[in-house]
């Protein structure tokens, strides 16, 4: 059996990025340090 036979190769994307907004993305809640969770 050859090596390439026992492995799939899956390729994935990551992306990460920082909003410049005054609250969080899907509640309304403040983003200021200290601010109730």
């Amino acid at each position: 059996m050859a090596i390439q036979d026992k492995y799939e190769v899956v390729i994935g994307l990551e992306v990460h990025a920082q909003l410049n907004t005054q609250s969080k993305l899907f509640c309304g809640d403040s983003i200021a340090f200290g601010a109730a969770p």
